[in-house]
């Protein structure tokens, strides 16, 4: 009787098993690109959320919504809605997640510290990004684009550094180091970020520290103007602030210089660190497969070739990369180059709190 119970739980163990097998083999089968544009052609719908700034826009989305259809042959329809900065998204989508509510967005465009954040709340859904994306660049060291665990792919790279006006600074006086927009001549004249872009990443012990940032930053806070979002380039050209210290990337510089604005963007010589742009999908998407097939499509030439165009960045990693052409001058200089991902900034104890440490001396400066 004994053994007749062992072997009958024996059978169920195996059943069981044998059955989720079955499951996973199916969800992969599920999961190749012919089976993910098939779902985006029963789902019909794709909404897409980020700032007008960013990806651009409202007319970047119609661009690769129309790339999409016709690249898999669909007729997506589609539903773009202007939103916040990239990390003020992620915490409306983790918000609408925990409440049960479905995504503002079936697909999430943001930087690496929103991707973290992201990541840190269980929002972000696997996919087997490794599968079905055709176009898979080669890893830089420890980087690669697409995560090992299929949440998140990196699309895009933005480089660091201080956006000034070509009219109003000029020459020698084009910031090269740390200190040089401490010039007691740009007092009330520089802007900054309230989320201290690029300083947090500064402050980590792979770049300049936390103790040598904090100290940056309570200087460059009795220098500073006022604070504006990255990518309001018309208060730089309109002469309200002569520069921004930092910027999340130069990519709107390589925008608004084709129109013939005054704008250049400058890499210190202690280095530059990449602001990764990244792509996921929301555990609580409405339309997975169509968030999935966005990424795949910017993963592609004709999806990088919109970014550049609309974005003015694209993914370095790619040999045919324009960013990689702006790289290499900074690597011939000897400065240091640093990737942000969500994998590096969470190898960081206390990278959140120096965060918000950065962001409140910014803010008290304007009080």
């Amino acid at each position: 009787m004994i053994v007749h119970k062992s072997m009958a739980r024996l059978a169920t163990w195996a059943l069981t098993v044998m059955m989720t097998l079955a499951t996973m083999a199916a969800l992969a089968e599920a999961e190749t690109l012919a089976q993910i544009i098939e779902g985006a052609k029963k789902e019909g719908m794709l909404r897409g959320q980020w700032g007008q700034n960013s990806f651009g826009g409202s007319e970047g989305f119609k661009e690769i919504l129309a790339g999409m259809n016709k690249k898999y042959k669909l007729d997506l329809k589609g539903q773009y809605t202007p939103g916040p900065d990239m990390q003020r998204l992620m915490l409306r989508i983790i918000q609408e997640n925990a409440a049960g509510q479905p995504a503002s967005t079936d697909v999430y465009l943001g930087n690496a510290q929103a991707m973290f954040d992201g990541l840190k709340s269980n929002l972000i859904k696997p996919m087997t990004y490794n599968t079905f994306i055709a176009d898979k660049p080669s890893p830089e060291g420890k980087f690669n684009a697409i995560a090992a665990d299929g949440t998140h792919v990196a699309i895009a790279t933005a480089v660091v550094g201080i956006q000034y006006n070509t009219s109003l600074v000029k020459g020698a006086d084009i910031p090269r180091r740390l200190e040089d927009v401490l010039n007691p001549k740009w007092k009330g004249k520089i802007a900054s970020t309230p989320y201290a872009a690029g300083m947090r990443e500064f402050a980590t012990p792979d770049f300049l520290g936390r103790e040598k940032m904090i100290d940056f930053t309570r200087k460059l806070s009795k220098q500073i103007g006022g604070l504006m979002r990255c990518g309001e380039a018309e208060r730089i050209t309109s002469g309200e602030f002569l520069m921004l210290a930092f910027t999340c990337g130069g990519n709107d510089v390589n925008v608004l210089k084709r129109a013939g604005a005054p704008l250049g963007h400058t890499v210190i010589e202690e280095g530059t660190v990449l602001h990764m742009r990244y792509a996921a999908v929301p555990k609580n998407s409405r339309s997975p497969n169509a968030g999935a097939l966005l990424i795949n499509y910017l993963m592609s030439a004709e999806g990088q070739e919109l970014l550049w165009r609309h974005d003015g960045l694209d993914l370095h990693l790619f040999p045919g990369s324009q960013t990689k052409r702006e790289l290499e001058t900074v690597r011939a200089a000897k400065g240091k180059v640093i990737i942000s991902s969500p994998e590096w900034l969470g190898s960081f104890k206390n990278y959140a709190e120096t965060q918000k440490e950065l962001e409140a001396i910014l803010r008290d400066a304007g009080k």
